[in-house]
């Protein structure tokens, strides 16, 4: 079994051949095999670490005491951010050159605004009377 050359064909020339039905299922089935072998890789090392963890307490401490403020930091320094950054970006992305942005979101808002009038209870007690006014 030969794994297919994308590249060129074995000849040497730089012509591309389509790939059959066949050969692109045998692709699809190493790449699901070095996928499934990575996850199995990954769940070994998962073990190792937990039993390690087990089997050393001191390193669960060092692990509950300086990972998990690291990550818990981490996250929080990331919201702050997202939360930062969001405006500025928000306003540079319709500033931008494409001028079609402004005038379509401040359309959006009146019928959003709109919307939200036509729902108010006021409005849906008229439209009521409006319907039993035509029976």
């Amino acid at each position: 079994m030969t794994t297919p050359n994308s590249i060129g064909s074995p000849g040497g020339t730089d012509s591309y051949e389509p790939l059959s039905p066949t050969e692109k299922l045998e692709e699809d089935a190493v790449l699901a095999g070095e996928i499934v072998a990575g996850g199995l890789r990954a769940i070994e090392v998962t073990a190792v670490v937990l039993l390690g963890l087990l089997i050393c307490p001191p390193l669960a401490i060092l692990a509950f005491l300086v990972v998990a403020p690291l990550l818990v930091a981490a996250l929080v320094l990331g919201l702050i951010a997202a939360v930062l950054s969001t405006p500025y970006l928000l306003v540079h992305h319709l500033r931008g050159n494409d001028r079609r942005h402004l005038p379509m979101l401040a359309n959006r808002l009146h019928r959003v605004g709109r919307a939200l009038i036509d729902l108010a209870p006021h409005r849906i007690v008229a439209d009521a009377r409006k319907l039993t006014a035509r029976r």
